[in-house]
């Protein structure tokens, strides 16, 4: 059974080992030709040949190429937030809760959420740019696979709104005003950071990811 915030599947559901291993192998490959060749490159046939199974398992588990795109995709949105997203914001969580109720908004409070994020958000950044660029390329790959095909915005929305829900409970704790739209406006920041250090942007570098981080936090939190 899935956790509550895990985006669902859609392919056929498994009930043996054995045959969930060969769907999640399928999956696996999926978003190796998803990197390699592009979402229009994820094709039934080119993954079987890159799960190495009969091009028969392909379709039995996902009855068209959207569902084992929508899949493929899912798996990689929830191992991310996983494995990435929901560490990141575990330790945001436990840091900024530190804070006494009576001590938020403060000028000095302000300032040390401020400068403390930055960094942790910079740290985040770079290591996902750095040392986790295929999973930063796939994910950037699931918001364009969601603009090409209708049937995916569902799924891309779901994903969008477990992101944005850990933002906005940080941001509401320590009182920042529209929190909404206080939590788009530092998401839409990270992305373009993100996209900007995989185009290996010569003005990318820790200090620069920082002072765009500390900008948009003081400017959202400004007291």
């Amino acid at each position: 059974m899935q956790a509550d915030n895990q985006v669902a599947y859609q392919g056929r559901k498994t009930a043996r080992q054995s045959s969930e291993q060969r769907r999640l192998a399928i999956l696996n490959a999926a978003l190796r030709v998803l990197v390699r060749d592009g979402v229009r490159g994820v094709r039934h046939r080119a993954v079987a040949k890159e799960a190495d199974v009969p091009l028969s398992a392909t379709t039995y588990y996902f009855k068209d190429i959207h569902d084992l795109l929508a899949d493929a995709l899912t798996l990689f949105a929830n191992e991310m937030m996983q494995t990435f997203v929901d560490p990141f914001w575990s330790r945001a969580n436990e840091w900024i809760r530190s804070f006494p109720a009576d001590a938020r908004q403060t000028p000095a409070m302000v300032d040390e959420v401020v400068n403390h994020m930055s960094d942790l958000g910079a740290n985040y950044i770079l290591m996902r740019v750095r040392d986790h660029r295929q999973q930063l390329v796939l994910e950037h790959a699931f918001w364009y696979a969601a603009l090409t095909d209708e049937r995916m915005h569902g799924i891309a929305l779901q994903h969008g709104h477990r992101l944005l829900d850990n933002l906005k409970s940080i941001l509401d704790y320590v009182g920042a005003r529209e929190v909404e739209l206080a939590a788009k406006s530092i998401l839409m920041t990270v992305r373009g950071l993100e996209y900007e250090g995989l185009l290996d942007s010569p003005d990318f570098s820790r200090e620069k990811v920082r002072a765009a981080l500390h900008y948009k936090m003081r400017a959202v939190l400004s007291v």
